[in-house]
């Protein structure tokens, strides 16, 4: 009986592509937990269909340990959307794992990058093995493709790009991968086989220990260029030359030169990581190595524990930091203030001192030009005093009477020609003016000397301000 659409729960998005959506869905009739791909194909060309038509007849026929498991499809004909139900795998996928180890700046263990080849080797083997007398050939390998399960185990997908090959000895002739991990035939559009994929083997077994793609560029041409020169820098320190070599080999320029799938499974490495797990499989664990199972498990457990507590310390000193940082920031923002304020100061104080120096300056002028004055005044005085002593008395002015001739009434009076008395009066007019500029040479001194004063008050106040 085919399933429908109700009887699976959607539990969460797993990711969004350009194929569409993949989402964590719960089948309702026993609680297992798998995974669909959502795919609308009602806006697909006829090729896009054809290859989804592919990839689900491949998946079908496909039964092995190391590939994603097909279960069933739905078409839901009202939306156009096919989905494709697989299994479910918890470990997520390579790539995942090569960024998260980017961002802890540490390298995954020489141990389990010959396992991931083997698995994938194990993989891509059933692919080209006879599928109903026909070869298959993946085409898209690269790290977003393949998965791990709960247990670290590698399981191939995304087979949207997989060709049938109906003989060993056929070659393809598309265009089609990820640019990034495409081989030098591939990128000259030339005829491949199965070498094709022995070359992205090579890269993404290179990126998984390198963390990056053994040929990049900032472009599809550049790319191109140096894909055909099949010049890359060696792995890290960390893993040995045998793994380095085998690599070299896989990313020869000459497919003929590359190992096939039968040689790696003959590498010395490969078979013995394959010998363990036959035995594994032959008998059952004894308690000896359950007890160091068990050990094995309490010393991650503490470890874990470590690493929690060290966690933990190091997320309250970072907290102290950001705290020490903001405090600082504050501080500096407060020594801002304070320099913008002393500047401010400073400029009024050197404004003050400008006026105080212009204010003394004229003061000390103006009392140059009293002192001049007061001595002239002082000097005009002992001068007057010692030329003209009788000019402080009063001199009674003295009366003439004229003797008139007789019959000479109407005759005017003739002025006197007295010398002595001319003179007298001169005296006295000159005594009079004399006088009156002492009196105002006096009421001037009064002025000089209240403005003096008046001066020295200012001085006092400047220099006051000047404190």
């Amino acid at each position: 009986m085919p399933s429908k659409l109700s009887d699976y729960e959607v539990i969460c998005t797993i990711g969004v592509g350009s194929y569409g959506k993949c989402k964590k869905i719960k089948r309702r009739s026993d609680g297992k937990i798998l995974a669909w791909k959502e795919i609308n194909y009602g806006s697909m060309s006829e090729t896009e269909k054809q290859m989804l038509v592919s990839e689900v007849n491949l998946l079908r026929g496909l039964r092995h340990e190391f590939i994603v498991r097909y279960y069933d499809r739905i078409v839901d004909r009202n939306t156009t959307t096919i989905y494709i139900i697989m299994e479910y795998c918890e470990g997520g996928d390579l790539g995942s794992l090569i960024s998260r180890c980017k961002r802890e700046r540490k390298y995954l263990e020489e141990e389990f990058a010959w396992k991931v080849l083997r698995q994938i080797t194990l993989a891509l083997h059933e692919c080209q093995q006879r599928v109903k007398g026909s070869a298959v050939l993946h085409r898209d390998l690269k790290p977003a493709n393949v998965f791990l399960d709960a247990a670290h185990e590698v399981k191939l997908g995304d087979f949207g790009l997989a060709r049938v090959l109906h003989h060993d000895t056929s070659f393809a002739k598309t265009f089609v991968g990820t640019p990034y991990y495409m081989s030098p035939e591939l990128m000259d559009h030339c005829s491949y086989n199965e070498k094709s994929d022995m070359w992205s083997l090579g890269c993404l077994i290179y990126e998984l220990c390198s963390l990056s793609p053994p040929f990049t560029a900032i472009n599809q041409q550049h790319l191109a260029v140096k894909i055909k020169e099949g010049k890359f820098r060696p792995l890290p320190s960390p893993y040995s030359a045998e793994l380095q070599e085998l690599i070299s080999r896989m990313l020869k320029i000459d497919a003929v030169l590359r190992p096939s799938i039968e040689d790696i499974l003959k590498h010395s490495r490969i078979l013995e990581l394959s010998a363990p797990k036959k035995d594994r499989r032959s008998s059952q664990p004894d308690e000896a190595s359950a007890n160091k199972i068990q050990e094995r498990l309490e010393t991650v457990e503490r470890r874990e524990e470590t690493l929690k507590r060290r966690e933990a310390a190091v997320q309250r000193r970072e907290d102290a930091i950001r705290l020490r940082e903001r405090q600082l920031e504050e501080r500096s923002r407060l020594l801002d203030t304070k320099e913008k304020c002393m500047a401010t100061r400073e400029k009024l104080t050197e404004e003050k001192l400008q006026r105080a120096e212009t204010l003394l300056t004229q003061y000390q002028a103006t009392r140059l030009q009293l002192n001049d004055r007061v001595k002239e005044l002082q000097v005009e005085k002992v001068y007057q005093d010692d030329v003209h002593p009788a000019c402080t008395g009063t001199t009674p002015k003295r009366v003439h009477f004229a003797l008139q001739a007789p019959g000479k009434e109407n005759k005017p009076p003739t002025k006197p020609t007295d010398p002595s008395l001319v003179s007298e009066k001169r005296q006295e007019g000159k005594a009079a003016q004399l006088k009156e500029r002492l009196y105002k040479a006096k009421l001037r001194s009064l002025a000089l000397q209240k403005e003096e004063q008046t001066a020295k008050y200012k001085s006092k106040l400047i220099m006051n301000m000047m404190r």
